[in-house]
């Protein structure tokens, strides 16, 4: 008798084990970009960015004339509607397979609406976690339609591409829809901040602008700079380059471990030197909890390579320029970290350097650190920031070269 339902339960799996949903490639279309916008009320606008499949692969050759990717537009109260109602327009099954980038309009995203979109949206299974997150100044289906970029035909690839160039330069934040929801409760959230706009152009060094600010002539149209600043599920203001890069460094850990920045030459101020930050430790974070206000004391170590002195002074074998080359440098990047602090502190009210997690190893449960309020407190914390520097090289050159006779 037991053999006998043993049999009876694998017979009862057979049928389990076919493929009668199964999809062939050709009979989807997939999304691999998705702009979200505020809509009348509270419906949204859903922008589809879909992949031509052909252009691209070896079966371009039987259609070279089709445009790389389809844009449909839709309004719809959610995600998951506007996904419902693009099937009944585009003849492929849409998927989220392949989606890889989210980007929101910044008129939804200062909004609590955006939150409630976001929440709901992750009930779908193909929505992915790890998509990147990104807000445009426009609205999110302009930003999607003017975006052609010159060497990319392909979106998802062009995208893919900008994110490993995001860890190399920390002009942005690395974020994700994860993320977003790990730190939605508890302090600021940074987003990549993007646009195709041109604003009126600000004088600037190499970081200290925004999305739509950099001095650009030609080239792509879209300009990634700065961050998005949330805060409980909503927009509530925009950092620069280098503020976002100040507030990387500021983390205990962090994925953009080194990146070129430039000070005014000590010696000569009418030329910047250019050099190499690395992070060659994680930054230590101390605190003292106990009084009214809490003291924060965070060293940062780094190695800095020295990459361009167009001012062609000696500072490769100069002890003396050595070190004041490097008090300079320590100076400036004093002053910015604590420029960052200050505003986080009066203007946001709150801190994006995930700073929350150390402070919660300060408290025996959850309990108490959920009473002692770290963003009511973070407010009026005192800030001691010590950069740890160590000028690492000089480049290739062992020496400036000069002009005869001068």
């Amino acid at each position: 008798m037991r053999l006998l339902k043993c049999v009876g339960l694998l017979l009862l799996l057979l049928p389990l084990s076919a493929c009668g949903d199964r999809l062939e490639l050709e009979q989807q279309a997939y999304v691999v970009v998705m702009g979200l916008d505020r809509a009348e009320g509270n419906l949204i606008r859903v922008t589809f960015q879909v992949a031509n499949p052909q252009v691209g692969s070896t079966d371009r050759g039987s259609a070279p004339n089709e445009a790389p990717s389809d844009i449909v537009t839709f309004t719809a109260p959610d995600i998951l509607s506007a996904k419902d109602i693009a099937n009944s327009v585009i003849t492929r099954r849409i998927s989220f397979a392949h989606l890889q980038t989210m980007i929101i309009g910044e008129k939804l995203a200062r909004t609590q609406l955006f939150h409630h979109i976001m929440a709901d949206s992750i009930r779908d299974p193909e929505m992915r976690r790890e998509m990147n997150l990104m807000v445009c100044r426009e609205k999110a289906e302009s930003f999607i339609k003017r975006n052609k970029p010159e060497m990319e035909t392909r979106p998802h690839k062009y995208y893919s591409f900008m994110q490993k160039r995001w860890k190399d330069t920390g002009f942005v934040p690395y974020s994700t829809m994860n993320r977003y929801f790990q730190r939605v409760g508890r302090e600021l959230f940074l987003a990549i901040y993007a646009t195709t706009k041109r604003l009126k152009q600000v004088e600037g060094n190499e970081d200290g602008y925004e999305a739509g600010q950099i001095p650009q002539r030609s080239g792509d149209p879209v300009q990634m700079m700065g961050s998005a600043v949330f805060k409980e599920g909503r927009m509530v203001g925009t950092m620069t380059g280098e503020e976002t890069r100040y507030a990387l460094l500021l983390r205990r850990r962090v994925l953009a471990k080194s990146f070129i920045m430039s000070i005014q030459d000590p010696l000569n101020p009418r030329f910047r030197v250019s050099f190499r930050v690395i992070r060659s430790k994680s930054t230590s974070v101390s605190m003292d909890v106990g009084g009214e206000r809490p003291i924060v004391k965070v060293r940062i170590p780094l190695k800095v390579q020295v990459h361009s002195v167009p001012s062609l002074l000696n500072y490769e074998s100069n002890e003396k320029n050595q070190q004041l080359l490097k008090k300079s440098i320590q100076k400036e990047l004093q002053a910015g970290a604590m420029d960052i602090i200050r505003r986080t502190q009066t203007e946001f009210q709150g801190e994006p350097f995930i700073w929350y997690t150390e402070v919660r190893r300060y408290f025996r449960t959850l309990q108490q650190y959920e009473a002692y309020d770290w963003e009511k407190h973070y407010t009026k914390a005192r800030v001691h920031v010590d950069f740890d520097l160590d000028i690492e090289s000089f480049g290739k050159q062992l020496k400036s070269q000069q002009v005869s006779g001068r």
